[in-house]
């Protein structure tokens, strides 16, 4: 290495090799191919990059560099250190196409910013050392041209049925070689797949066709290798799935056409009117270009005309044409009122224009179906309509008029789906009615202000005039000071003050119109207070209550009886200081309570109307029992069924509803409450049949203090029947029994057993329950599924057999 000493004296022989070894190797690879030996003694220029032939291939129209390596010791003596072109001509500094650089003294580095077919050939690299040694290098410059993809889009687009070439055109020197894979799987010539030297022809292109396909370009003389990546989308002719139909546009109004096409990609939609004007850009106009809609707004008489749909995409198109009608909403011109009398005859006319001719029928306000033209139902009625161009003139005819034809008719006129109606009415004239006017009597009393009413239906209206009704009939005096006439057609009254009993009698209201007279009469009476009532029947008594039920009377004072009224007083007190009790009229039983044991009362009854309370009847003697145990309470809950039993919608749970009941003198303690379960055994004697619920299990007693009268059962068995007891308590004693059986509700399907207190299932096997008693434990089980009895029966037996060591144990 020139000049330069290394002194290695301290170290191991194995350590001077390594050393050494490595200057070689580093040497090596910073020099690179040395230039022959010219007999410079050692000094030499390199070319870097090294190689070894001293032969270097580029691609045309890149960037290249060269740079040439001085190898002495001392560089600044380097002089006239340049290159030279191919043709033996110094390259300069000021040529366009190359750069000359001299980063350090030892290096001269050639640049070519694009490498064209002109530069190539030998380059020599000379240098003057010392003035004394001419040293020089020189390489060869070759081209090549790398893979270049010319023609070969990333996306491209077949069309379904047709054949289509997967484009990929490329440029290589040396000759390149040109495979294809389609989602990664290699592709070979076929009838289906042909490869040709720019791409790969699909015949017949299919949907399964698309997808990724690979151009795989391989140099193997220089080792190199590209891929383009193609996505290949199989698009589909448009096909229209929607026609559109001839359609009618109604003028002044708007009006939709639309047309539907499939394809892929989705089409894009296009229309166009008989002008083959583009309709997106016109004004009252719209065009939905994605969903095939054409909207016209305020359609005109120009409108009408035909209409083309295109529906495009990248694979073609497909027109259709439609035809848009034009219709004129129709006008009726003529439709009047009319008056007619009961048993006339009589028409109706309705005319009404359009284009075309419009059609017209009549419908009643008050019937359900349009009348058609013809004769109808009513064999009174029939319709005539005749058309003449535009124009169309319906008559609805009635004969033999009755008062139900008066009203509102509609003359409807229709263009096929266009219609306009206008109503007109029927006036039927008939003479006075009071076929609807309810008042038949009114009641007065103590001079209390009345109206008598009366109601005239009659067109036209009906003038009214009032009678007194007598030994010579005479028109009322309107001025009498006690009565005044309100009103003076059709609705009517008197309002009297019956100071003078005279005034009591009958009233006639008489109705007049043109087309007759009608009279009706009202017969004014005057009210009364209640007669005594028949009889008073003690239904129940109690030591603090008694229950009636009660007669009316016989006269009721010409007004309904409204309530039934009880004075009542004990045997120590005056009838100044009595007790009062009402009762509605319609109830069935009247309880007088709160009363106490052992104790005499005197009782009277009454009836009660509007002019007030009656005369009171006979007043009774009651002597109180002494105290003593309760009323039975009174069980409320429903019942269903012949044999009468409650239900629950639960299923381990009931809810008991009851009446608390008469105390008898002395406050209820509590409720006694007892339940078990039950079976339902019937007995059949000849045609007889008798029911009884069996026990069947345990019996659960519980207690209800006094207060909310309902309680609740719970921790029951599901699908099972209960006889509930209760019996109320005080201090004297305990009341008579009441029961009442209730079944529970059924577990649903699919529930899992579980164990419930001891108690029964009714209906279940009778291996599936056992009753507590003894040295014996009962188990339960509930289960909505079916049970095999061998296995059932096997379980319960061990189970027995168990609690009886358990026992026995102790």
């Amino acid at each position: 290495m020139g000049n330069l000493k290394w002194n290695v004296g301290g170290l191991s022989g194995m350590q001077q090799l390594l050393l050494w070894s490595t200057i070689f190797l580093l040497s090596y690879a910073f020099h690179g191919a040395t230039c022959h030996d010219d007999g410079s003694g050692g000094n030499s220029l390199t070319i870097v990059p090294s190689n070894r032939n001293g032969v270097y291939q580029r691609a045309l129209g890149k960037s290249s560099i060269f740079t040439c390596q001085a190898n002495v010791d001392v560089p600044e003596r380097l002089s006239e250190f340049r290159w030279w072109w191919p043709d033996g001509r110094a390259i300069e500094v000021t040529d366009p196409r190359v750069e000359i650089m001299r980063d350090q003294p030892d290096t001269l580095t050639l640049l070519f910013t694009s490498l064209q077919e002109e530069d190539l050939g030998t380059y020599k690299c000379s240098a003057n050392y010392a003035n004394t040694q001419q040293l020089q290098t020189e390489f060869t410059l070759r081209a090549y041209v790398p893979i270049t993809f010319e023609d070969a889009p990333i996306n491209q687009y077949a069309v379904k049925g047709e054949d289509y070439k997967v484009k990929c055109r490329v440029k290589a020197d040396p000759e390149p070689q040109v495979d294809w894979k389609k989602d990664h799987r290699m592709i070979i010539n076929s009838d289906h797949y042909v490869m040709d030297k720019d791409g790969v022809v699909i015949r017949g292109v299919m949907e399964g066709d698309e997808g990724v396909y690979t151009c795989r370009v391989r140099v193997t003389s220089m080792g190199t290798i590209e891929e383009r990546h193609i996505q290949v989308e199989v698009h589909e002719h448009p096909q229209m799935i929607s026609t559109p139909e001839e359609i009618e546009g109604v003028e002044t109004e708007n009006v939709m056409l639309q047309c539907l096409a499939t394809g892929k990609p989705p089409p894009e939609y296009e229309w166009v009117n008989y002008r083959r004007q583009d309709l997106s850009v016109l004004e009252r106009h719209t065009v939905d270009k994605y969903k095939g809609t054409l909207q016209i707004d305020g359609v005109k008489r120009e409108d009408q005309g035909l209409y083309t749909c295109t529906a495009r995409n990248t694979a073609g198109h497909v027109s259709v044409t439609s035809t848009l009608n034009v219709v004129t909403k129709p006008v009726i011109e003529e439709f009047k009122n009319i008056t007619t009398q009961v048993l006339a005859n009589t028409e109706i006319i309705c005319r009404a224009s359009g284009d075309p001719a419009p059609d017209i029928m009549f419908h009643k306000d008050s019937e359900y179906a349009p009348y058609e033209t013809g004769p109808q139902h009513d064999s009174r009625i029939f319709v005539d309509v005749r058309k003449d161009e535009r124009v169309t003139t319906a008559t609805l005819k009635i004969t033999d008029v009755h008062r139900r034809d008066d009203g509102l008719y509609n003359c409807i006129a229709y263009n096929k789906r266009i219609r306009t109606e206008l109503l007109g009415h029927i006036t039927v004239e008939y003479p006075p009615t009071f076929a609807n006017t309810p008042m038949m009597e009114a009641w007065s009393w103590d001079n209390r202000l009345v109206n008598v009413t009366c109601l005239a239906e009659g067109i036209p209206n009906a003038t009214i005039s009032w009678f007194i009704e007598g030994a010579i009939e005479k028109p009322v005096d309107i001025y009498t000071p006690n009565m005044k006439q309100i009103g003076f057609q059709s609705l009517s009254s008197l309002e009297i003050r019956p100071i003078d009993r005279w005034v009591f009698g009958f009233y006639k209201c008489v109705a007049t119109n043109k087309l007759g007279v009608a009279e009706h009469r009202v017969h004014l009476r005057e009210a009364r207070k209640p007669g005594p009532i028949l009889e008073a029947i003690v239904f129940e008594k109690t030591a603090t209550s008694i229950s009636y039920r009660i007669i009316g009377p016989v006269d009721d004072g010409g007004l309904p009886i409204k309530s039934f009224v009880a004075q009542y007083k004990d045997s120590t007190t005056a009838w100044d200081e009595h007790k009062i009790k009402s009762w509605p009229v319609d109830q069935h039983e009247f309880i007088i309570d709160e009363l106490e044991p052992m104790r005499q009362y005197y009782i009277r009854f009454a009836a009660e109307n509007e002019v007030g309370l009656g005369y009171w009847a006979q007043e009774r003697m009651e002597i109180m029992p002494r105290k003593s145990v309760p009323e039975p309470p009174i069980i409320l809950n429903e019942v269903h069924g012949l044999n009468g039993f409650a239900v629950t919608a639960y299923p381990d749970r009931f809810e008991l509803i009851w009446r608390v009941p008469q105390d008898n003198g002395e406050r209820i303690e509590a409720f006694e409450i007892s339940y078990v379960p039950v079976r339902n055994i019937t007995y059949r004697r000849g045609t007889y049949i008798d029911y009884e619920w069996d026990p069947i299990g345990q019996r659960i007693e519980e207690e209800k203090p006094l207060g909310e009268p309902r309680h609740m059962l719970r921790n029951l068995a599901p699908d099972t029947f209960y006889r509930v007891e209760m019996r109320a308590r005080n201090l004297i004693g305990i009341s008579e029994t009441v029961y009442m059986v209730f079944r529970t509700a059924a577990v649903p399907h699919g529930d899992t057993w579980r164990p419930l207190r001891s108690s029964a299932c009714v209906g279940c096997d009778p291996m599936s329950s056992a009753s507590s008693s003894g040295n014996h434990f009962t188990f339960h089980f509930v289960s909505s599924n079916s049970i095999n009895t061998f296995l059932l029966t096997t379980l319960s037996g061990f189970l027995i057999q168990t609690s009886h060591r358990l026992l026995n144990s102790f």
